[in-house]
C-alpha cells in the first residue's frame, strides 16, 4: 500500500508532498532511506535523557523560549551549520513564517522572499538520514527548497494528529515485496508521542525539544494570513545560544 497519510499537505515556501513517505528524497521507492534502514538497529534517541555534555541550543523567541538537544553524531554537517550560524548571530531577529495547520513553523531564511538560506561554503547540505531520528513532536528539521538538501532554514514540528484510519495505514504500510515497512515500536511512538508521519524519511532531523514545547505550540497556534501562512502579528527569533547539557 503506497498511500500518502495526509493528502496534499502544503508548507508555504517549502514543499508539497507527492504521495509517499520520504518525499524529501528521489523518485525511486527502493532508494528512499526508510526502505533500506536496518530497523533492528533502531534506537529512538529523541526519547532518551540528554547525556552530559551533549550540545544544546536555547532558542529565544518573541513568544517565549525553548531548548533543544542537537545530534552531531547523526547529522554532523547540518548540526555544524546550525551551530556556526547561531554563533555568528545569524538567527537573531529572523522572522518566523510558514505556520501550517498548527503543526509546524519555519524560520532561518536569509531574505524576505524566504527562498534562500545560508551554509558555510555556500553549497546546500545533502540530507543526513538516520534510522534513529524521526519527525516527532518537538523535532527540528532542516530544509532547502531543493528536494534532498538543507541549509540554515529549518522547521519545528508540533503535531498533526492522525485519524484511526491513518494510524492503521501507518501500521500497514508495506514495501514492494509486501513486507511490513515500519516496526511496531516506531508506529507506536509516532502515534503516542505525536509528530508528522508523512515526513518520515524526508528531511534531516537534527534536534529535539527538551524544554518549552508549549512555546512551539503557542507559535503554531498563532493567527495566520491564509494566503501566506505568515503570522498576522509578527513573531521572530530573538537569539540562539549554543552550549552543552549539564544535569542540575
Amino acid at each position: 500500500m503506497r498511500k500518502m497519510i495526509f493528502a496534499g499537505i502544503l508548507l508555504a515556501g517549502i514543499m508539497t508532498l507527492t504521495g509517499c513517505f520520504g518525499a524529501g528524497n528521489d523518485n525511486g521507492l527502493n532508494t528512499k532511506p526508510i526502505y533500506n534502514y536496518d530497523y533492528s538497529q533502531m534506537k529512538l534517541v529523541q526519547f532518551d535523557e540528554p547525556y552530559e555534555g551533549q550540545p544544546v541550543a536555547d532558542i529565544e523567541t518573541t513568544l517565549g523560549n525553548f531548548r533543544v538537544v542537537l545530534y552531531p553524531e547523526y547529522a554532523p554537517n547540518t548540526v555544524q551549520n546550525f551551530i556556526d550560524r547561531a554563533k555568528e548571530g545569524y538567527y537573531n531577529g529572523k522572522p518566523i513564517y510558514g505556520i501550517y495547520e498548527k503543526s509546524l513553523f519555519t524560520t532561518g531564511a536569509e531574505n524576505e522572499q524566504k527562498n534562500s538560506g545560508v551554509t558555510s561554503d555556500g553549497a546546500p547540505i545533502p540530507n543526513e538520514y538516520s534510522v534513529n531520528l524521526w519527525p516527532f513532536k518537538g523535532a527540528l528539521c532542516s530544509y532547502n527548497g531543493r528536494v534532498g538538501y538543507g541549509d540554515s532554514r529549518f522547521f519545528a514540528i508540533y503535531d498533526h494528529e492522525l485519524t484511526d484510519e491513518q494510524k492503521q495505514q501507518l501500521r500497514d504500510f508495506t514495501k514492494e515485496d509486501g513486507s511490513k515497512l515500519f516496526p511496531d515500536e516506531l508506529c507506536d511512538a509516532m502515534i503516542e508521542k505525536g509528530g508528522i508521519a508523512d515526513f518520515m524519511g524526508g528531511y534531516t532531523v537534527f534536534a529535539q525539544t527538551i524544554e518549552g514545547i508549549d512555546v512551539i505550540e503557542k507559535i503554531c497556534s498563532a493567527e495566520i494570513d491564509p494566503n501566506t501562512y505568515d503570522p498576522v502579528e509578527p513573531i521572530s527569533i530573538n537569539k540562539v545560544t549554543v552550549g552543552e547539557y549539564h544535569a542540575e
